[in-house]
């Protein structure tokens, strides 16, 4: 059976701004999009990528995955509860603290690992334990459940932190706990180093991703390019694989039934302003993924495709067998989506 449905779901793929989307897209030719976009008759779909993967999973909104990608990363994370605790650099904005996450810092493993051998020493007593399996994922067990609510760190990053701060139950012993840890933080040699050297100073972590929860599976087999996305589906029971590099003839041509390609790409740098990113990253997307996939949908390759773009100026468009016939249907650039 041919590769009946897809559904590509690209976060940020939009800038809000029409009048900073205009300018970043001039002299940007990207034809394969604009025919999609045109016979697909894109709409409006204003949504978080957050609530887009918990939609699509129908799961709880603060996407309870901490235990799931802990496993990804080789703990063994069973018993207890845990929470994803990521390091995050917090800036002096005006009057507020923004948060940057590691898309804007590199972390290496030696100094995780030292930031979290002193976290370890003086939260150790209150049941709290951290684990640094990789750089820029760190998780946290607790022997006790949270009993608070914490905001995913895709919806925090380039924010006002005081917007996304624990509620619930226990709120004020996570913000205390979130309080005594930056100071902890602040004159650690780690930071030092860092400040020294001109590199952002990891300040703090950020508590998100708590909980279990039976997810149902958009689709037999998912795609992605980032842990997140890759969690949810092995958690729900679907395949789950890297996304490829690019798409082709071939390889549409070896899948079947239907499908979910989360791509990342252009994750961050809108909120981060990255104009530059923003433009280079279409252009890859136009070549390897935009144009392999119209041209499936012409020639007839392709059933059905559902291209996602969850953001701030969101949209959705479906193209079916009938659309690619609408030739009165013009392509649509994105300067024209609002």
């Amino acid at each position: 059976m041919p590769l009946s449905h897809l559904t590509l779901v690209v976060p940020d793929l939009l800038w809000a701004d029409p009048d900073l989307r205009r300018e970043a897209t001039r002299e940007l030719p990207l034809p394969a999009l604009g025919w999609l976009l045109g016979r697909g008759q894109a709409r409006a779909q204003a949504q978080s990528a957050s609530a887009c993967l918990a939609e699509l999973f129908a799961a709880p909104a603060d996407l309870p995955v901490a235990r799931a990608l802990a496993r990804a990363d080789g703990l063994a994370a069973d018993d207890g509860h845990w929470l994803c605790a990521d390091p995050v650099h917090l800036r002096v904005e005006q009057d507020y603290l923004l948060l940057a996450d590691a898309r804007m810092f590199a972390l290496n493993q030696a100094e995780a690992d030292a930031l979290v051998a002193t976290l370890n020493s003086h939260f150790g007593q209150d049941g709290l334990c951290f684990y640094a399996p990789t750089p820029n994922r760190w998780y946290l067990r607790l022997d006790a459940a949270s009993a608070a609510e914490f905001t995913p760190l895709a919806e925090a990053a380039a924010q006002n932190i005081d917007f996304h701060l624990p509620r619930g139950e226990r709120a004020s012993y996570w913000r205390h706990m979130l309080n005594e840890l930056q100071m902890l933080l602040f004159n650690h040699p780690v930071n030092e180093a860092r400040e020294q050297a001109g590199a952002p100073v990891i300040n703090s972590v950020w508590p998100w991703g708590q909980g279990d929860a039976a997810l149902r599976a958009p689709a037999a087999q998912l795609w992605a390019d980032s842990p997140l996305p890759l969690a949810l589906a092995s958690q729900a029971g679907a395949r789950a694989a890297s996304a490829p590099a690019q798409l082709d003839a071939a390889w549409l041509a070896a899948q079947s039934g239907e499908a979910l390609i989360w791509l990342d790409t252009l994750s961050g740098v809108l909120r981060y302003q990255d104009g530059y990113g923003w433009r280079q990253r279409l252009q890859a997307l136009e070549a390897d993924y935009f144009a392999p996939l119209a041209q499936a949908l012409k020639t007839g390759q392709l059933g059905q495709l559902t291209l996602r773009s969850p953001g701030e100026a969101g949209f959705c468009a479906q193209l079916g067998a009938a659309e690619r016939w609408k030739f009165w249907r013009s392509p649509r650039t994105l300067a024209e989506l609002t």
